[in-house]
């Protein structure tokens, strides 16, 4: 059951919040090279009593978290359990993909496949209860879905054999169980995957920004940890948020930048917060382009201040350091935002509304998530100017859905506090499907979210889709309109999750051809987990 009186407790809280959880963050002082182990702290004294920002951003590498791993071979993955000092003090047990690679073993590897590669991943399950691998963003058959349809039982093992066949971008994969997502994401489960393509890697000459140098991912997630760096998880709870924000399993990174543009991949893997990221200097934006979402390259460049990045969304950007000086100091921050939290007043009230995130920093409050450190050029300084970057990519304009069908579909709270997709909660309706789309048609996807609601993060398996209209939106995204029909930036590219805010109607074109034989089984849900598990999800099925 939901607790809508815990979400509006936390909107109501004030920017003191944030020094909540400065106080655990400045306690502990971590340093060492961009190096990819988890190596023990140093002496607490050394350092200021200010210093937030004490561990260098780990890096894609050989080994370790974020090592990385081309698919064009066959992968075994372990999910087991480990252990891994991320924080000073008693090591934190982490549930993670493991495989073994030639300089040692990988945690939760980022993943390299092009477009078109045809790719071999075997899962053994090594916990104690089931689990899966979902390969998110992907065009996939339902049986190498990863969806909780298909779960690997504890001991088990199963492979994953699938075509590529997206756009380039950034994808990711994770675990996926009927009513433990969020318990398995929180405790580690889940990596990136990088998918390339001719295009892709043009834009990357052009550029000339080095993958792994001034080409970066950055997979951010919140972890709920106590006084003993576990990972604390409560089942059945609502929106778990977390007092610690790890950035490619860095906790409070920093990154050393030189005055020049640099492409940031961002990926938010937290369980429910939603992000506002922005570059700041001096709490001035520093200039932005976005590139690219879920589902690859847009056409052009748009100069943008921030954006939202809901759980599960992606967003490609360049961030221009040039006019900095050796020694400033830039900062990774979600800015504020008016949260919507609208539920009504139906649902459990909670005793003590923050009790199972002490610390954490409130849903809608400004929250500092890496700093930049800007240094000297240890080389020729690159341009000050891009290319051009006005034709990217070849992305067509979105659909003109005139006589389409329409499938409407409402996000909304009962009387007790459920969460439903019309008149679908899965704990009720289970595996059948909902409904069923013939192989090959086109359909609007209409889903309208009732007021007395709050941000939901719908997530499509199988298919991606270009959003066509926003209607009755929030200010916050009337706002960055930049296309008729109310489409933001963000909208102007392939999708595979969007935000649907309280009152607003979105309309989604989706393209249900496939080379699929037989009945495919796929779900549509809210990635704030906590949701999915409490039944915020549906099963539909393809057939001809």
């Amino acid at each position: 059951m939901t607790d809508p009186q815990r979400r509006r407790f936390l909107i109501g809280l004030t920017v003191g919040g944030a020094a909540t959880v400065a106080g655990p963050i400045a306690l502990w002082r971590y340093t060492g090279g961009h190096g990819h182990s988890l190596g023990a702290p140093p002496d607490l004294q050394s350092l200021p009593p200010d210093a937030r920002f004490v561990q260098p951003l780990r890096l894609p590498g050989s080994a370790g978290p974020m090592a990385e791993i081309d698919l064009r071979a066959p992968l075994e993955l372990s999910a087991q359990a480990t252990q891994s000092n991320l924080f000073p003090g008693p090591a934190t047990a982490l549930w993670a993909y493991t495989a073994r690679t030639a300089a040692g073993e990988a945690l939760n590897p980022l993943l390299r496949a092009r477009r078109g590669d045809s790719i071999d991943v075997g899962l053994r399950n090594r916990l104690n209860e089931d689990t899966t691998v979902h390969w998110h963003g992907l065009h996939v058959d339902e049986a190498n879905d990863g969806s909780g349809l298909h779960p690997v039982a504890a001991g088990a093992s199963r492979r994953y054999r699938l075509r590529v066949d997206n756009r380039a971008g950034l994808y990711w994969y994770h675990a996926h169980p009927h009513g433990r997502t969020g318990a398995q994401l929180q405790r580690g489960l889940a990596g990136l995957l990088l998918v390339e393509d001719e295009e892709e890697l043009a834009l990357r000459q052009r550029l000339g920004l080095r993958w792994g140098e001034r080409d970066l991912p950055l997979m951010i997630a919140d972890k709920q940890v106590d006084a003993r760096n576990a990972i604390v998880y409560k089942d059945g709870a609502d929106d778990w948020i977390g007092n610690r924000v790890l950035v490619n399993w860095t906790p409070e990174p920093y990154l050393d930048v030189i005055p020049a543009w640099y492409r940031f991949r961002l990926a938010n893997v937290s369980n429910a917060r939603m992000l506002r990221p922005c570059f700041l200097h001096e709490d001035k934006p520093l200039p932005m382009l976005l590139i690219g979402g879920d589902g690859g390259l847009l056409e052009r460049a748009w100069p943008i201040d921030d954006l939202f990045l809901a759980p599960a969304q992606r967003a490609d950007v360049l961030v221009d350091f040039g006019a900095l000086a050796p020694g400033a100091k830039a900062v990774l921050r979600s800015l504020d935002y008016v949260a919507m939290e609208n539920e009504d007043e139906s649902g459990a009230f909670a005793p003590d509304p923050m009790g199972d995130h002490p610390g954490a920093v409130a849903m809608g409050e400004p929250l500092d998530l890496m700093e930049l450190r800007v240094i000297e050029c240890a080389t020729q300084r690159p341009p000050a100017q891009l290319p051009s970057l006005d034709a990217m990519s070849a992305v067509p304009a979105p659909p003109d859905t005139a006589g389409w069908p329409v499938r409407a579909l409402r996000l909304r709270m009962d009387e007790q506090g459920r969460w439903f997709i019309n008149d679908w909660n899965f704990h009720l309706s289970g595996h059948e499907p909902a409904f069923t789309v013939k192989r090959g048609t086109r359909e609007v996807w209409e889903i309208r979210n009732s007021m007395t609601s709050m941000p939901h993060p719908m997530h499509l398996h199988g298919f991606q889709f270009r959003v066509v209209s926003r209607a009755i939106s929030p200010p916050d995204i009337r706002g960055r309109q930049v296309a008729a029909n109310g489409l933001t930036a963000q909208d102007l590219g392939w999708s595979d999750t969007v935000v649907v805010w309280p009152g607003e109607i979105v309309r989604l074109a989706i393209d249900f051809s496939q080379p699929f034989q037989g009945v495919q089984r796929y779900m549509l849900h809210c990635h704030n987990l906590e949701h999915e598990d409490m039944g915020m999800m549906l099963t539909f099925a393809v057939a001809d």
